[in-house]
């Protein structure tokens, strides 16, 4: 029986993080990936990278990487975006309600299938 070669993923270097979490070999995660990091799917982030959209990244041999604080950036900018829409959507629609129509209360009288209408038990 020839001997297995079990090959091992090198961890990011320093300020670093790879598209996949970077995982110690009982499996516990060590240091969270892009994907992870912006809550998405490591496929999703490889498309994302296709289309050039998500943080800056670079190839480190043949890792995909990014730094720490440009996937840090990426998520603050999202947020910064997420707030301006915010705010600039409700000045808009401040600016666009019409005033409240007043509330209309029809309280007529009920007519039983004789056209009369209902008289009180009292």
């Amino acid at each position: 029986m020839p001997h297995e070669r079990k090959l091992t993923v090198q961890p990011p270097p320093e300020g670093t993080v790879w598209i996949e979490d970077y995982r110690d070999d009982d499996g516990n995660v060590v240091t969270p990936g892009i994907a992870t990091r912006l809550g998405i799917s490591n496929s999703t982030y490889r498309k994302w990278r296709m289309r050039s959209q998500g943080p800056v990244t670079f190839l480190i041999g043949k890792k995909v990487a990014a730094r720490i604080q440009d996937v840090e950036a990426y998520i603050a900018s999202l947020h910064q975006a997420a707030v301006e829409a915010a705010q600039s959507a409700s000045v808009a629609a401040a600016h666009d309600m019409r005033p409240p129509e007043p509330r209309r209360h029809h309280r007529a009288a009920r007519k039983h299938s004789t056209g009369s209408p209902v008289k009180s038990a009292a």
